[in-house]
C-alpha cells in the first residue's frame, strides 16, 4: 500500500472478529516496533509482550473491569492479539511515554497496510501498571512496568480512509 494511503486508512478499530493473525504478520508487526524511533537509540530499554492467549486477554480485561468498578469494560475490545510495551521504571515518563508512541505508532501503520485493524490502549496499562495479577500473567520484571500496548486483528467490518483535516489544527505559518 502506498505510505499516504496507509496514513489515511489507519483508524482505531474496536470491533474485531475472532481469527488470529498470521505468524508472519505478527512478525511484520514486530519488526515495526523495533524500527521505531526511540530516545538515544536505546531499544534495549523496552520490552515487548504479546499475548494471544484469550484466558490471558479475559483476565487482563477483569483486572481492569474490577479496578475501574465497571464489570463490562473490556479494554482490549476482544482483539485476538495484544502486544504490551513495557518501560524501566527508571526511565523518565516522558521518555517512556514517547518511546512506547513511536513503537505502537509504527505497528499501527503496519497493520494497516496488512489488512488489519489497531488501537491504541492506554487505559489498560494505566490501570493494570501496578497490578500483580498483570505483572504476572506478562510476565514483567520488577524493574519494568505497563507503558502502553496495542490490540490488533482482523476488522469486524471494513476500516474506512479519512482525509486531513488541517483545519482542526490551527496551524500558523512562522516564517
Amino acid at each position: 500500500m502506498e505510505f499516504a494511503n496507509v496514513i489515511r486508512g489507519r483508524r482505531s478499530c474496536r470491533a474485531y472478529r475472532p481469527d488470529q493473525i498470521t505468524d508472519e504478520q505478527l512478525n511484520a508487526l514486530l519488526e515495526a516496533a523495533a524500527l521505531a524511533p526511540v530516545g538515544m537509540g536505546r531499544n534495549d530499554r523496552e520490552l515487548l509482550r504479546v499475548v494471544q492467549n484469550p484466558t490471558i486477554l479475559t483476565a487482563l480485561n477483569a483486572d481492569f473491569a474490577a479496578s475501574i468498578g465497571n464489570v463490562a469494560a473490556c479494554p482490549t475490545y476482544n482483539a485476538p492479539t495484544v502486544i504490551f510495551v513495557l518501560g524501566r521504571r527508571d526511565d523518565p515518563e516522558m521518555m517512556l511515554g514517547a518511546n512506547a508512541a513511536c513503537m505502537v505508532e509504527n505497528m499501527s501503520l503496519a497493520a494497516t497496510d496488512l489488512g488489519l485493524g489497531s488501537v491504541y490502549l492506554m487505559g489498560i496499562c494505566r490501570e493494570l501498571k501496578d497490578s500483580a495479577q498483570a505483572a504476572t500473567l506478562l510476565k514483567i520484571p520488577a524493574d519494568y512496568r505497563l507503558v502502553s500496548a496495542v490490540a490488533v486483528g482482523y476488522p469486524a467490518q471494513e476500516i474506512e480512509a479519512r482525509e486531513p483535516d488541517l483545519e482542526r489544527y490551527k496551524t500558523t505559518f512562522i516564517k
